[in-house]
């Protein structure tokens, strides 16, 4: 039986420290019908010189800085594979995780997407955790903001191009936007296996502090999908609670740039829009990670530091 061909596009900016490890992870791949394009979007530091030995084996590109949406759309419209997927150049996959998630796609052929469970990995890729992926809930994704899809994620080509690319943009939320269009084509399959990493530093976009533009795009994704035709009449009618779960996201990244009075803001806008709002531990959770998340991975990782100091000395 012939393998569905399989497209992986890894997007490097200034990956100079980890990325010779991210296509290592590719290169090693149990999966033989596998097309891997990476293209080196405008970096400055050594990402070019390092990729170079691996021209032989995978697809490389050159191209001046032009975000990570454009850089992606652009390896996803010169892909060969009937299926899709990207990897962060800081992240990993398991040997046997195309194999898996292409596996699950045949078992289950009616599905757009399907994405695995994955590792929390820190700066030396020492894992920190594992992380059982949420479900694939539509209404969650929308009217909660849930994006449970993490690394390693595949979806079909065809979808792809009648859904749109990653929207150019967005800088904080591209993966989030993409999947709500993505979602109003059919669902998702979740393979509950660790299949993938995904490295959580001080540079990493879920880390690092966000800007004032880049917090506000949860507004304008809001305001994009509801002035769709196609957006089913019960979330429509919802919109008031995805807004305001919307606005608890926006606090939390601006508790976490200590932009307190903007946090408040968007906390009393969300009450306004959705009293009960506060009433859900899924909120103060967010809130309370906009506070005191960054701290509390500075500690952990001193602790993995200290871990690991000893375990040189023995």
């Amino acid at each position: 039986m012939t393998l569905p061909r399989v497209t992986l596009v890894v997007p490097v900016f200034n990956g100079a420290e980890h990325v010779v490890e991210t296509v290592e992870s590719l290169l090693a791949q149990t999966y033989s019908n596998l097309q891997l394009i990476v293209i080196d979007d405008g970096s400055t530091d050594a990402s070019w010189q390092l990729l170079a030995p691996y021209a032989d084996r995978c697809t490389l590109i050159q191209q001046a800085n032009q975000g990570q949406s454009v850089t992606l759309n652009r390896g996803w419209d010169m892909a060969e594979g009937e299926l899709l997927g990207y990897l962060g150049a800081d992240d990993l996959l398991e040997p046997t995780a195309v194999a898996e998630l292409v596996r699950a796609f045949e078992r289950s052929p009616e599905h757009v997407l399907v994405y695995p469970d994955y590792w929390l990995i820190d700066q030396k890729s020492r894992r920190l955790r594992a992380v059982e992926a949420p479900a694939f809930n539509y209404e969650d994704i929308v009217l909660k903001c849930v994006c449970p899809v993490g690394p390693g994620a595949l979806f079909r080509r065809d979808v792809y191009r009648r859904a749109g690319g990653w929207d150019a943009l967005l800088r904080q939320i591209p993966d989030y936007e993409f999947l709500m269009r993505l979602g109003l084509f059919g669902s998702a399959l979740q393979v509950r296996k660790l299949l993938a990493s995904f490295r959580v530093h001080e540079g990493s976009q879920s880390f690092a502090v966000s800007s004032e533009a880049r917090t506000a795009e949860y507004t304008y994704v809001m305001q994009r999908y509801f002035a769709r035709p196609d957006v089913p009449e019960a979330l429509r009618v919802a919109r008031p609670r995805a807004e305001a779960q919307a606005l608890i996201l926006m606090a939390r990244l601006h508790l976490r740039a200590q932009r307190f009075v903007r946090g408040a803001v968007c906390i009393c806008r969300a009450i306004r829009l959705n009293p009960t709002v506060l009433l859900h531990l899924a909120s103060l959770a967010l809130l309370a990670n906009g506070l005191v998340g960054r701290p509390l991975h500075y500690i952990r990782q001193l602790r993995m530091n200290l871990i690991g100091r000893r375990r040189k000395s023995l």
